[in-house]
């Protein structure tokens, strides 16, 4: 529950509710034929750090969905579901919040994924195994936050586009 709802557009509502639909029908869909695959013998696997290993057709299902949802709905003039999917200004101050703490989340994960599948330095004292984490930290943080708003601010510039030309193109034919 939310300590303060916030007023929604139902426009923008439906149309994210109809976008993130589309969405979960193409991942249904991948996970069902890689299912299918499977059961016949065909996997398509990708190996990590360790003995683990990662199936490449699942993680192409999830990232061809978010890709889709993500340009159906710039397509629809809106660049995400928040408070901002039809805002006239870059919100950066929200995406650099955002950047910085995915990035500060990659660096974590990429740190237990490498700690538990035993990497050199996970058997050395604590001082060294937190200076990996720091060492991480201050890689990643910048880059993942410059992707997030690079990625942001396209997607942005792109959906305020096509909600200026829906507007020109309703005026012209009133």
């Amino acid at each position: 529950m939310k300590l303060f709802p916030k007023a929604k557009d139902e426009r923008v509502v439906a149309e994210i509710n109809h976008i993130y639909k589309i969405g979960f029908h193409v991942l249904s869909f991948g996970i069902l034929v890689d299912i299918i695959l499977q059961a016949v013998g065909i996997r398509f696997e990708g190996t990590t750090m360790g003995d683990s290993s990662i199936n490449l057709l699942e993680f192409a299902v999830v990232m061809l969905s978010w890709i889709l949802c993500t340009v159906l709905m710039g397509r629809k003039g809106m660049m995400d579901d928040n408070a901002y999917a039809e805002a006239d200004r870059y919100p950066w101050k929200h995406y650099l919040v955002q950047g910085i703490l995915a990035g500060a989340g990659t660096a974590v994960a990429v740190w237990l994924i490498q700690f538990f599948s035993g990497a050199a330095w996970a058997s050395m004292s604590a001082p060294y195994i937190l200076l990996v984490l720091v060492s991480q930290m201050v890689f990643m943080v910048p880059v993942v936050t410059v992707l997030v708003l690079l990625i942001t601010c396209v997607s942005f510039r792109y959906a305020r586009h096509r909600r200026r030309k829906s507007e020109q193109s309703m005026e012209e034919d009133e």
